[in-house]
């Protein structure tokens, strides 16, 4: 059962748009995020929307299982390397693991954006929570805080509280200042982050409230967000970095220059873990020590727990397991076509395997070989 977090409705200037507005005086750089912002727009957005479901018009029910080629979940059982089937869905885009649960957004035929709370035991959908349905798919749209699910739709947060029985979530717990694309969303102690695509910047919301309470600027761009060892990570693919911003001091307090532009992040006690869209995924240490570890398959979706790190290849259609300690490769096990986002816990990895996806449109002038729109494309997978 669920029940979203009790907040005023929210005034005119602050509801969830239907598609950000953009400001006229940005320039060409600024130009080129709006376009990420508005790629997403409608069930052609890359990230993650699927031809497989766009036909359909009803959410999945409890108990359905993944048949081969379909779109849905996975999850590879601890110690075993043992694929065991999940739900199928019509729409895959963001996973976490917290609070007892597997938290899943997608949609539907019908709905852009649904919750879905997944048992990390049986795989059986337990509760889907109805969000505001604009027609655009945030990059990285799920996580999990002590106490709350927190959903990024469009250039608004939303926050749902495990306990009751409410079924939908209409009034935003935050809206980002300019109504930009929220690229991301993280949690630490007492607090959620988002970072703002178009503006490479980074604001730190009260958990409790929803206050504002810092706002940090990382340079050109903000791609996807990682928070571990008292730190927030922020992927910048304009200037191919990773910052640092230091949680008790709500300042940048550490850049590092990565081989590629990072797409994926994961923290593990070993270091940041990164992915660029290369058969390369890079590991950045203590005082910033560059590693690397060869994943083949074009590595995307990330995740780490205890001493491992799992990688999802979309080209591959394999997970490969990584023992964080020694930066060595366990084993790759297959377990679909188009594995993209993964969450782990203690009773296994889950995996988003995505089928074929639906092609993003990039306008005439536009290149998709490097910086914002490349990282676009290699966060989807193309």
């Amino acid at each position: 059962m669920l029940r979203t977090a009790g907040r005023p409705a929210p005034t005119a200037d602050r509801a969830a748009p239907a598609a950000p507005a953009a400001p006229a005086d940005r320039g060409p750089a600024g130009g080129l995020r709006w376009v990420l912002a508005v790629l997403a727009a409608g069930v052609a957005g890359c990230v993650i929307v699927l031809a497989s479901g766009v036909a359909g018009g009803r959410a999945p029910g409890a108990g359905q299982r993944l048949a081969a080629g379909a779109t849905g979940l996975v999850r590879v059982l601890p110690g075993r390397d043992q694929v065991v089937s999940g739900p199928s869905l019509p729409e895959v885009n963001g996973l976490a693991y917290g609070l007892g649960s597997l938290w899943l957004t997608g949609g539907s035929g019908a709905q852009n954006h649904l919750l879905y709370a997944v048992s990390p035991v049986t795989g059986r959908i337990e509760a889907t929570v109805v969000l505001p349905s604009p027609r655009v798919i945030n990059p990285g749209d799920v996580a999990t805080g002590p106490g709350a699910v927190w959903v990024a739709v469009g250039g608004s947060l939303y926050q749902v509280v495990p306990g009751l029985s409410a079924r939908t979530v209409s009034h935003p717990f935050a809206t980002l200042p300019h109504g930009d694309l929220i690229g991301d969303v993280a949690t630490t102690a007492g607090a959620v982050w988002v970072d703002d695509t178009a503006h490479g910047t980074v604001y730190r919301y009260a958990a409790a409230s929803g206050k504002l309470e810092a706002r940090v600027s990382v340079g050109q761009a903000a791609g996807l967000l990682a928070a571990g060892d008292g730190g927030l990570w922020v992927a910048d693919p304009d200037t191919r970095t990773v910052s640092r911003i230091s949680v008790a001091r709500n300042r940048v307090d550490a850049v590092v220059t990565v081989p590629g532009p990072p797409a994926h992040l994961a923290t593990s006690a070993d270091g940041l873990w990164v992915t660029d869209g290369t058969d390369t995924v890079t590991v950045v240490g203590t005082g910033g020590r560059i590693r690397t570890v060869h994943v083949a398959g074009q590595p995307t979706g990330l995740a780490a727990y205890g001493g491992t790190v799992w990688v999802a290849s979309t080209a591959a259609g394999t997970l490969t397991r990584i023992d964080a300690r020694r930066d060595a490769v366990a084993a790759a096990v297959p377990v679909g076509e188009r594995p993209y986002a993964v969450a782990a816990g203690p009773q296994g990895v889950w995996v988003a395997v995505l089928g074929q996806p639906v092609m993003m449109h990039v306008p005439a002038g536009v290149s998709a070989r490097g910086g914002t729109l490349g990282w676009l494309l290699r966060l989807c997978g193309d």
